[in-house]
């Protein structure tokens, strides 16, 4: 699929019931906070996507109250095995249908002219070779907004490849934005793309459906991979062509910025010393090392700044990490502990608003994961359950839509469900 399959997403950490960290209660479609009416409440979504950026961009969707169906083939998709996939294809109904039969095509129109939503993620042409491209699909149903989620936007000499998160980062330039083990363009560990994708995905579909109030009829958006790269590339001011980075880049791989800093007993800390206050006491004087301003910093020799900065490392790793950091903090300076990831999930501030939250996974168990992103405080979001097991909703859903039991059961019969 083409939106960032290539990669790595830490959504998940699947644990036992005896290990399982401690978690907010209440937020699993249990009828905790959020109960009752919601923000997206009566809007549907048909989501067809795989990968990261649709499945997470439809998600902020759905815990907001949408009624989003997942749309797999029978067996459900070759990915929702994938850890990550049972976050992403969270708080969705699933329906399997076979696309390519014609009456599975027709049970999927009929969904579609209900829906207000339908986004996909496939490569290039595949809807439109199913008969279910957006000129086709709005023959039926005018007020759908159809949101696609290509690696490349149309209208490039890219928009018939097929492309991948990898490939993307490539084009747009992001190997040489990282530090590596060895000098020259590297691989980004995170799948900016599809990450960046994922946030415009919601508000593109937002966006449409505002238009549709006035309009009266839905229409075509495109969020693609490219897109999404590139709102994430455009908030810092660097001189790219020339090499010039906003923060420093060194190799061999270990220190990468100039900020981070090994305390005692192997902690460590990233010490920007920019917090947005005034500070009342300098970096320096907290280390017990020489004050040099910062003009007199930039103009010291490569040897005379080695020097410098090895004082500086000495003297932090001499300190207490949470010392330091509490002493910088009441000074205005801005530190943090640099904590190992499996530590963020304990972390108190996530724990108090319901980002971290227990799923009981049909197939797995109880998992911890990554709970809702946004708040409101008239109508908040919640997690509406696991991801369903591949088809647990087509009687449901298809019986929405007209069909008995008679008419299902012949649909079964010639395995288009």
């Amino acid at each position: 699929m083409p939106d960032g399959r290539g990669g790595w997403c830490e959504t998940a950490l699947v644990v036992s019931e005896r290990g399982r960290p401690p978690v907010t209660d209440g937020v699993s479609g249990d009828g905790g906070p959020g109960a009752g009416r919601d923000a997206l409440e009566g809007l549907r979504i048909l989501d067809l996507t795989g990968g990261i950026a649709g499945p997470l961009g439809v998600l902020q969707l759905a815990e907001h109250g949408a009624d989003v169906i997942k749309i797999e083939p029978a067996g459900g998709r070759p990915d929702r095995t994938d850890p990550a996939s049972r976050v992403h294809n969270r708080s969705r109904r699933s329906v399997a249908v076979d696309l390519r039969h014609p009456e599975g095509r027709e049970a999927f129109l009929r969904l579609a002219e209900t829906a207000d939503v339908l986004v996909e993620a496939f490569a290039p042409a595949t809807m439109a070779d199913l008969g279910l491209d957006y000129r086709s699909v709005e023959e039926r149903a005018p007020r759908l907004v159809y949101c696609s989620v290509p690696a490349w936007p149309r209208g490039s000499r890219f928009e018939d490849i097929p492309g991948y998160e990898a490939l993307v980062q490539a084009r747009t330039g992001q190997h040489w934005e990282n530090t590596s083990f060895r000098p020259g363009p590297v691989f980004l560990h995170s799948p900016v793309g599809s990450m960046g994708a994922m946030f415009l995905v919601p508000i593109g579909i937002m966006a449409a459906l505002h238009a549709r109030r006035r309009t009266g009829r839905g229409q075509h958006l495109e969020i693609s991979l490219l897109q999404g790269i590139m709102s994430l590339t455009t908030q810092n001011w660097n001189w790219t062509d020339r090499g010039q980075f906003g923060l420093a880049k060194s190799h061999p791989a270990g220190i990468h910025q100039m900020s981070v800093f090994e305390c005692r007993d192997g902690e460590w800390v990233h010490a920007s010393t920019q917090a947005g206050l005034t500070p009342t006491r300098s970096e320096a004087s907290i280390l017990g090392i020489e004050e040099v301003p910062f003009e007199a910093l930039v103009a010291m020799t490569p040897a005379e700044r080695a020097g410098y900065e090895t004082a500086k490392r000495d003297a932090y790793r001499a300190l207490d990490r949470d010392e330091v950091v509490e002493t910088l903090h009441s000074h205005g300076l801005g530190a943090e502990a640099i904590v190992a990831p499996h530590e963020r999930w304990k972390h108190p501030q996530l724990l108090a608003t319901g980002s971290v939250v227990r799923v009981d996974d049909p197939d797995v168990g109880p998992t911890t994961q990554l709970g809702p992103t946004i708040f409101l405080s008239a109508t908040p979001s919640r997690v509406r359950g696991p991801q369903p097991p591949a088809g647990a909703h087509t009687d449901e859903v298809l019986a929405e839509v007209g069909y008995d039991r008679s008419a299902l059961a012949d649909l079964r019969s010639k395995g288009v469900i």
